[in-house]
């Protein structure tokens, strides 16, 4: 059922749905597939990572990109959603006491949850956006370790890209990140070049979020992985993006 649906920043939303089996056995980095509606437009369901658990709700914080995730905008609090979940693999960082957290755009998504289960002793966060008025969950971030941001046109932070601001986190020993591709790659080449332990959440368009239809597939080092089944979070050695 749904607790509430805000719109927290123009067309981000931060969707909190009660279910008690979601968020008691969702770990960060997995993700609910949502039908969204009751008919057959859209057909498919749409893959959203877990934001957040607060005891037995827990939210997904989503951006309207086309007539799914607008439809989904227009949930009230108290309305039934149908919810597959949790599915996927998320990150595996309990040995890691200096930990960085990369985020790009609505990358932030799966990385809050993340950042507030952390038991790092050190815990640093990249944040980059291409304004301020798009960045997300910066105060919120800002409470959970030492928060270094970027911005495209310099309006918060430094001028440039997140990936600006990587050579501040060489001496960490693990980094997840998520984010756009090209991002992705400059992190994977980054913690490769200092052989920082990685890991990366990939986003893919799904049909099923089950391993079985196969349209999430990504390249890895022996042939390829799916996004719904192996991921989302993959080492970033696994995988060639």
């Amino acid at each position: 059922m749904v607790v509430s649906n805000e719109e927290i920043k123009r067309e981000i939303f931060l969707l909190k749905v009660r279910d008690n089996k979601i968020a008691s056995n969702g770990v960060p980095g997995q993700f609910v597939h949502i039908r969204i509606g009751n008919s057959f437009s859209p057909l498919l369901r749409r893959p959203f990572s877990i934001h957040d658990v607060e005891e037995d709700i827990f939210a997904v914080l989503y951006k309207i990109r086309g007539r799914g995730t607008f439809l989904l905008s227009q949930y009230k609090v108290g309305d039934q959603i149908d919810i597959i979940g949790p599915l996927g693999n998320g990150f595996n960082i309990e040995k890691y006491d200096r930990v960085a957290i990369v985020a790009g755009g609505m990358g932030v998504a799966p990385l809050y949850f993340l950042a507030k289960k952390l038991k790092a002793k050190k815990l640093t966060i990249l944040l980059g956006a291409a304004t301020e008025e798009k960045l997300v969950y910066v105060e919120e971030f800002s409470k959970l370790g030492e928060l270094k941001i970027a911005t495209e046109d310099g309006s918060l932070g430094i001028k440039g890209m997140v990936t600006e601001l990587l050579e501040e986190i060489k001496e960490t020993n693990f980094v997840a990140a998520c984010g756009p591709p090209p991002m992705l790659r400059v992190v994977k080449l980054f913690t490769a070049k200092y052989n920082i332990p990685c890991q990366l959440s990939l986003e893919e368009r799904m049909a099923c979020g089950l391993g079985i239809c196969l349209s999430c597939a990504v390249k890895s080092a022996d042939n390829y992985k799916y996004v719904c089944k192996d991921g989302p979070v993959f080492w970033s050695s696994e995988i060639d993006i």
